[in-house]
């Protein structure tokens, strides 16, 4: 019996996490999250407290596949630009981590270090995505991919994130 009741509380908190958004459980699932996080996985936001830790993340395990052999290009700038960034949103300076987000931006863009076009796109991607709005030079971004193009991705990332609210 003591087995089932554990299974049974696994399958609620999980069932709370995926089913929130429908059925109003997230009080649940807010109070099991990691301090820092203001949404959970799952969620119609993919933009949280915890952005420059993603960014942070992505760059290193493009590092590690880079030191494994994977990838080309050397990620240690982008490693490093990205925990002063971090280090600086912690901090709440927000001047040095809008300065240092586009300084990452242009790096990515420029590829700095000679590393695999997928790795930056992704990076790119995943920066445009994860980081506040705040942090980001849109006026530079359209000049360097385009109006038409930034405003079709944006279009794009709207839909995924309507999509993923459906699910």
């Amino acid at each position: 019996m003591r087995i089932r009741q554990g299974y049974s509380l696994t399958a609620f908190v999980m069932s709370c996490m995926l089913l929130s958004p429908i059925v109003g459980c997230s009080e649940t699932v807010q109070t099991t999250l990691p301090s820092g996080l203001n949404t959970y996985p799952g969620s119609t936001s993919e933009k949280t407290s915890a952005w420059a830790e993603q960014l942070l993340g992505q760059a290193v395990t493009f590092k590690a596949m880079h030191d494994n052999g994977v990838l080309q290009g050397n990620f240690d700038p982008y490693v490093k630009t990205l925990a002063k960034a971090r280090d600086a949103y912690r901090q709440g300076d927000r001047q040095t981590t809008y300065d240092t987000v586009n300084q990452f931006m242009v790096m990515l863009e420029t590829r700095v270090g000679d590393i695999d076009p997928h790795a930056a796109d992704k990076l790119w991607d995943e920066c445009y995505r994860w980081t506040p709005d705040e942090y980001h030079a849109r006026d530079r971004h359209a000049r360097a991919v385009g109006h038409d193009k930034l405003n079709q991705f944006e279009e794009f990332i709207r839909y995924q994130d309507e999509r993923s609210s459906f699910n």
